[in-house]
């Protein structure tokens, strides 16, 4: 059913005209056309498409009044009905406000009431008569196709019935009525359209200041075309950007594009492609000021030294992790942790210092064997060692608490030396660079009268010598 209806409301809209002027005052208006109730379920009725005609009055050229009535023979879907169809005569009256968006076209809004006239053996079976009524408010939304003396209104309608017709006590509620309609809209009288001679929608008694405007053209209040204020060939009624730069291209709306977000317009800018935050000149070209290949604006580092590798914020690279860059790093491939001089090279000492103590090295008790654990602090002084200034030594000086006898204790420690040397030479640390001398108890530096000070005592240390 909604389908047909759909249907004669397009053989409708190819009748209308949609070249004559909205509604003015005084003007009366006849209508006729389908249209069709959308029933609630209670009701027990099918939806059927009717017959109907309308007569309205303008007040003035958005005010008016109405009245519309319509014939409808629905088909009873319920059981508890019996007999044939069902009739139904709705007459509207209402207040109309007509929004024209332009000549031709509009939306209408009214408010009103309505009277249902219903009839028909189905009805005297479920009700014990054959006629009655009801009532309320409605509601009307409609659209204007069309201002002349042909047109057409699609309207939506809305109605509250208060004054439900007399049903059995379980079904006597109000409900709302919903419908839909077309109708072909034939008007008479009113005020005349003015004369349009080169048809731009301004008349001639404006005055129209342009009255040869090509057809077609747009025109501002006086008649005349819209001009271009920025050259950019999108005129001015309709530029949102009336001040573009010359040579930019721009959109529909008369806005320039940027691409690259460099703040240069397409069009103007010789460098379309710049990457996302780098500096630009005028043109649109980013520079590169330390030459390292990381363009300004992007490079965190700006002043990198000509020729030093940079990673991609164009700061300078640092290898190995200890500080000094690559470009300055005279020792790139220094192990990870070891303290370094300004040229990137491993420093044994701290300044002012010749003598480190190994913190960690440890040998089995009574033993010149070296634990396990002291590998590590051993591995770290082997590649620290093997950068020592050329022409200077390294004494491995092994020393003992005071327990035991001297000459015992002189033996051991030079054994715990010689231990430690023997393993630096076995990573590389030349032999020429490395002298072992064990001191006994010698040169303490804690007591000796508690464990822990002659635990301190126990210890293998680095000297530099000549």
């Amino acid at each position: 059913m909604l389908r047909k209806f759909a249907i004669l409301m397009a053989g409708l809209a190819l009748v209308a005209s949609t070249t004559a002027q909205a509604q003015s005052k005084g003007q009366f208006q006849v209508g006729v056309g389908a249209g069709m109730p959308f029933y609630a379920d209670t009701l027990g009725l099918d939806d059927p498409i009717g017959f109907g005609g309308r007569l309205g009055y303008m007040f003035s050229d958005k005010i008016g009044i109405e009245g519309d009535i319509f014939y409808y023979s629905a088909q009873p879907t319920n059981s508890l009905y019996g007999g044939p169809d069902m009739t139904e005569m709705p007459l509207h009256g209402r207040v109309t406000y007509y929004a024209n968006v332009n000549p031709n076209f509009g939306f209408i809004f009214g408010l009103g009431a309505v009277y249902n006239s219903w009839g028909g053996d189905s009805l005297k079976s479920y009700y014990a008569t054959t006629e009655d009524a009801d009532a309320g408010p409605g509601a009307l939304f409609g659209i204007r196709l069309g201002g002349g003396t042909v047109g057409l209104r699609l309207d939506l309608t809305g109605d509250y019935i208060i004054n439900p017709f007399n049903q059995t006590s379980t079904d006597n509620d109000s409900r709302f009525d919903l419908g839909a309609d077309a109708m072909l809209t034939f008007s008479f009288g009113g005020n005349k359209t003015p004369k349009d001679t080169d048809k731009d929608g301004v008349p001639d008694k404006t005055p129209d200041l342009c009255p040869d405007t090509p057809l077609g053209t747009a025109v501002d209040a006086s008649g005349c075309p819209w001009g271009d204020t920025d050259k950019d060939g999108v005129t001015n009624n309709v530029d949102k950007c009336p001040n573009t730069p010359m040579g930019a291209s721009v959109d529909a709306s008369g806005c320039p594009g940027d691409a690259d977000k460099d703040a240069v317009y397409n069009g103007i800018d010789q460098c379309p492609n710049t990457p996302m935050g780098a500096t630009v000149d005028a043109k649109g070209c980013p520079a590169d000021q330390d030459g390292d290949g990381v363009l300004n604006g992007v490079d965190k580092c700006p002043d990198t030294p000509a020729g030093a590798k940079v990673d991609a914020n164009g700061c300078p690279m640092d290898s190995d992790g200890d500080g000094v860059a690559d470009y300055a790093d005279k020792c790139p491939n220094t192990p990870a942790g070891m303290k370094v001089n300004a040229t990137g090279c491993p420093v044994l000492f701290e300044p002012g210092k010749s003598a480190l103590v190994l913190e960690g090295v440890t040998f089995a008790t009574n033993s010149a064997v070296l634990d396990p654990s002291s590998t590590e602090v051993l591995d770290r002084l082997a590649n620290a060692a093997q950068y020592n200034p050329s022409g200077s030594k390294l004494e491995i000086a092994g020393y003992t608490d005071n327990t035991g006898s001297r000459a015992h204790n002189m033996k051991l420690s030079q054994a715990r030396a010689e231990s430690v040397m023997n393993y630096l030479i076995s990573k590389g640390v030349p032999a020429s660079a490395l002298v072992a001398k064990g001191y006994g108890p010698d040169n303490p530096i804690d007591t000796n009268a508690t464990a822990a000070g002659r635990a301190n005592n126990r210890r293998v240390m680095v000297k530099q010598i000549q």
